[in-house]
């Protein structure tokens, strides 16, 4: 996945402070508090919030390291590669899983539409409640053809199975 992708990801999961955080973290290996303050010029408590809901979401790792001097805890934050991978792989499968019942309906269905509103497909049942006329003008339903639907469908569906097949090995 590339970089970008996984900010665009935390962006929509997160939002637009978390997307920084997570931006600045893909710069090194490893980031302190300290540094990520003074990149992202939020105030601690709030920086630590965010952080957390990437930690509790597997996208960042933390060490800490006792500071002699203070007495206090300090935070070096990462990104969590093999976590992003759980997540991907997550979302892959909810998406073939839709792309399959997609795949199923195109195939178990016979489909109509008017020639002048291609847009509107209706069902067999469908255009028998429509008496194979078309609503919007009268003219009648025509039987259209599915294949570079169910062509295409096929195609994501391999290609997402691939991924996901590479990712367990």
């Amino acid at each position: 996945m590339s970089d970008n992708a996984l900010v665009d990801i935390v962006r929509e999961l997160l939002g637009e402070d978390a997307a920084k955080i997570i931006s600045i973290l893909l710069e090194k290996e490893e980031t302190s508090d300290d540094e990520l303050i003074q990149k992202t010029g939020m105030k601690i408590n709030n920086l630590r919030r965010i952080l957390y809901q990437l930690f509790d979401k597997n996208f960042v790792l933390y060490r800490r390291e006792k500071d002699r001097e203070i007495g206090w805890y300090k935070y070096y934050w990462r990104i969590n590669p093999t976590g992003i991978n759980i997540l991907i792989n997550s979302i892959r499968k909810k998406v073939l899983a839709k792309l399959k019942d997609r795949l199923n309906y195109e195939m178990n269905n016979m489909f109509f539409a008017c020639p002048d509103h291609q847009k509107n497909r209706y069902t067999f049942e469908e255009a028998m409640e429509l008496n194979f006329q078309c609503p919007h003008c009268g003219k009648r339903l025509d039987n259209i053809r599915n294949d570079e639907i169910v062509t295409i469908l096929k195609i994501k569906i391999s290609e997402i199975e691939k991924r996901l097949k590479m990712q367990n090995l």
